[in-house]
């Protein structure tokens, strides 16, 4: 009986990259079955989410050319699908198995690169916009109507449905937030940043959050027993210099930047170093990162290297922003507005009437047409992460407890999630 022969050596070469391919396929089918359903060291999981994101955001550009829906909604809704409420609400309508798989173990990264794809947001949205036109007095009085307002009716409504007075404050509070992440990102989107109409939306929200952190620092102050002026005051101090001082700073930060010595590498460098210390001065006075952020873009909008900055932050803009509009998703609680429907959505209702009603007025009686003041009025309902931050303060302080907590946080996010269809059919208007 003969020896069997061995494949020729021109099969073997046709079929080892074949099988070469096969166990690598293998391979990554067992990292993404070990990363989603066992357990992986935290540290080295990181690679996996942010890769995970990434891919759902090419997914979400797919979906965008075929439902010829806005980017930002089919971002949040595939954070919603992926989120950890959903994926236990899944599994136990299906009564399958075991335990939810977990894709996401490091929350806190995955809110830090959230944060910074709102900051760069705004801070490509800053260097496009004059700081005479942010705080102009027509964005001053529609950020005035779109706080007072929803402050008021927050409070009133609170105050007859049974809430105490520290619930009633608390939720006042939070109505008169504006995230202007999503809103930004439509405008960008329609290429209608330039318009009046858009930058009073985006003047009005600046000072809106500005306006905000005093009412927010008031309601600290009222809800913890003392009824002193000086934190209000240090407060509004705090905002001023902040503002001001960070302008007039500013303008000897562009004229070095500017500098012959200065190539455009070092110049987008020093941008950028700029860009995030603005964000944390911001933060760390307690007003939103993203005003700071802005601001820099503001007074970066005097440098001769403009055109090299906007080109050269594309990409930062590209990693980061995707994962911020995932990220509301993520947040979504689907239990929560199974278990307090009713209320979540009368409170989502006012949320959107107190800022649509109030604003579009305010934007009609400074001349604008009513489809732009009807836009400047859709484009403030976002209450997102700073009605979020509110409720965390509400509820660290003991003010809130968590139903409540949990009816704010899903009120902020379902105000963020209505705008993008609305005001997607306002605009194209």
């Amino acid at each position: 009986m003969g020896i069997p022969s061995l494949p020729s050596t021109g099969v073997f070469k046709k079929l080892f990259p074949y099988a070469v391919l096969a166990l690598f396929a293998i391979l990554i089918l067992a990292v993404v079955r070990t990363s989603v359903f066992g357990q992986v060291d935290p540290e080295k999981h990181i690679y996996f989410e942010i890769v995970f994101l990434l891919l759902l955001a090419v997914l979400g550009e797919i979906a965008v050319t075929h439902l010829k829906q806005p980017t930002v909604m089919i971002l949040m809704v595939l954070g919603i699908l992926i989120s950890p409420s959903c994926f236990s609400a899944t599994w136990s309508a299906l009564h399958l198995p075991g335990a939810a798989p977990s894709i996401f173990q490091n929350e806190g990264i995955i809110n830090v690169f959230a944060q910074l794809g709102a900051v760069i947001l705004l801070f490509k949205v800053g260097l496009h916009n004059k700081l005479e036109g942010v705080f102009a007095l027509d964005n001053l009085f529609v950020a005035a109507c779109g706080v007072v307002v929803p402050f008021a009716v927050g409070y009133l409504y609170a105050s007859f449905t049974g809430g105490d007075f520290a619930y009633s404050m608390f939720l006042g509070a939070a109505l008169t937030a504006t995230s202007v992440g999503v809103t930004v990102a439509l405008l960008k989107e329609f290429g209608l940043l330039e318009q009046r109409f858009a930058q009073i939306i985006v003047g009005a929200a600046v000072i809106d959050d500005i306006l905000g952190l005093l009412v927010l620092s008031f309601v600290l102050n009222v809800t913890s027993g003392s009824m002193g002026i000086a934190p209000l005051l240090i407060t509004g101090i705090m905002a001023a210099v902040f503002l001001f001082g960070g302008v007039l700073a500013g303008k000897y930060f562009v004229k070095y930047m500017d500098s012959d010595w200065s190539s455009s590498t070092r110049a987008i460098l020093l941008a950028l170093a700029f860009m995030l210390a603005y964000a944390y001065i911001a933060e760390f006075i307690k007003l939103s990162a993203i005003v700071g952020a802005f601001l820099a873009g503001i007074v970066l909008n005097r440098s001769r290297h403009i055109k090299e900055i906007e080109e050269k932050t594309t990409g930062l803009e590209l990693l980061f922003m995707p994962i911020f509009f995932i990220s509301l998703g993520l947040l979504v609680d689907v239990n929560a507005l199974a278990e307090f429907a009713v209320p979540i959505l009368v409170l989502t209702g006012i949320a959107f009437a107190t800022k649509v009603i109030p604003c579009a007025l305010a934007a009609m009686a400074v001349r604008l047409k009513k489809k732009e003041a009807i836009a400047v009025g859709v484009g403030m309902v976002p209450r997102g992460e700073v009605a979020l931050i509110i409720a965390s303060l509400g509820l660290s302080t003991g003010v809130l407890g968590a139903a409540q907590y949990s009816i704010i946080s899903a009120m902020a996010l379902l105000s963020t999630f209505i705008v993008p269809p609305l005001l997607s059919r306002v605009l194209k208007k």
